[in-house]
């Protein structure tokens, strides 16, 4: 039975290389695995699970596809499924990046001799390269995917400092964090569209923060108009780029 990944899916596994191993947390029905293990590209699997029904199904698609003493699947909280030293690629993907981060970060000592993070945050993407910033973990790559009308951020990792991925002479480390450093440079096609939709969300949280009056309230809706301003400017930028 081949697995047919989607598109969103298809990025995550371009970047994990042939012959590793890996694990992927919030793996669901483990069809990126069993993709990979179909196309002779995967060493040993894991898939981790902290609910029983997406467990069952992992559990159940690997049985029929043939794969079980090639991929394990196991029950835990995020990076505890893990021994060790037992994979050297870690795919966290189609969660919140806030998420993401904290799982990483709860699971700081299984990271050791991993060579890759493959992360696919749903929303919140400056959160993952916060997180790499402050524990030395550095971009090795970053796209955009439409699938399904929906676009997704993909975030490559490997361990190491490169601090001047967020020196720029248009935008601060801030901004960057939060644009993507290496999306910017290669003024990825899609990138205006996630402007687009990063200044939509903020306008929505303008629009919610409208009546609150506290000091609190004010502070936000001022952090928000920032980031705002950073999304307009990006998007002239890369028009401005097209002329």
């Amino acid at each position: 039975m081949k697995i047919e990944l989607s598109k969103r899916l298809q990025l995550v596994r371009s970047y994990i290389a042939d012959q590793s191993n890996v694990a992927d947390i919030g793996a669901d029905h483990a069809y990126l695995l069993l993709s990979l293990a179909e196309q002779g590209k995967l060493k040993k699997g894991v898939v981790g699970e902290l609910n029983d029904g997406p467990l069952e199904n992992a559990r159940r698609q690997i049985e029929r596809s043939g794969f079980t003493s090639r991929i394990d699947v196991r029950k835990g909280d995020g990076l505890a499924v893990l021994e060790p030293q037992e994979v050297d690629t870690i795919v966290l993907a189609g969660m919140g990046g806030t998420l993401i981060a904290r799982i990483l970060e709860r699971g700081r000592e299984k990271l050791a001799g991993v060579k890759r993070l493959v992360l696919q945050p749903n929303v919140g993407g400056n959160q993952v390269r916060v997180w790499a910033n402050q524990n030395q973990w550095h971009l090795v790559a970053e796209s955009l995917v439409e699938d399904a009308d929906i676009l997704y951020e993909v975030i490559v990792l490997e361990p190491g400092e490169k601090p001047a991925q967020y020196i720029d002479e248009q935008f601060t480390k801030e901004e960057l964090l939060a644009i993507g450093p290496l999306l910017w440079r290669q003024k990825h096609p899609l990138l205006v569209k996630k402007c687009r939709i990063e200044w939509e969300s903020c306008q929505r949280i303008i629009e919610q923060l409208a009546k609150g009056k506290s000091a609190q309230a004010l502070q936000k809706k001022e952090e928000i108009r920032r980031q705002m301003t950073t999304w307009e400017r990006v998007i002239q930028c890369l028009s401005a780029d097209k002329m």
